[in-house]
């Protein structure tokens, strides 16, 4: 496997939805009760946009070895509210970001683990809105 240190985009896209989404409080609140960010303020946004992006070079560093992450890009990580977030789109970026942390140890870390737990959720709101789901039977 390979891994990358992701564009701040990628970053920003998953937080800023996480962030303004209009059904996402428990997802809100979800980080809140276990990473203590608050989401609804400009710190916790940036607060998690930056631990993803340590975290994203942590893997990097732990795949190719110490200081790599920098041979990726510069490690200027900057967070940046996103105001056209797609859900689609958001899940896919913090699906792109989950994958490239995915390297030694770093499935251990607790906010990998926790944002794991995020993107299942935001695949369970995407899948039960589409109209294809609301025309099926429950059994």
């Amino acid at each position: 496997m390979s891994a990358f240190v992701v564009e701040d985009k990628t970053i920003n896209r998953a937080v800023s939805f996480l962030a303004t989404d209009r059904d996402g409080d428990w997802l809100r609140r979800f980080i809140q009760d276990n990473l203590g960010i608050d989401l609804t303020t400009g710190i916790g946004r940036e607060t998690l946009g930056k631990l993803m992006f340590s975290l994203n070079c942590d893997a990097v560093n732990q795949r190719y070895g110490d200081n790599q992450a920098e041979e990726f890009r510069s490690l200027d990580y900057a967070f940046r509210l996103e105001c056209v977030v797609n859900r689609i789109q958001a899940f896919k970026s913090l699906q792109c970001w989950h994958y490239q942390c995915s390297e030694g140890d770093i499935d251990q870390n607790n906010l990998y683990q926790i944002m794991e737990r995020v993107q299942g959720h935001m695949a369970e709101m995407i899948v039960t809105r589409l109209p294809a789901y609301d025309s099926l039977a429950w059994a």
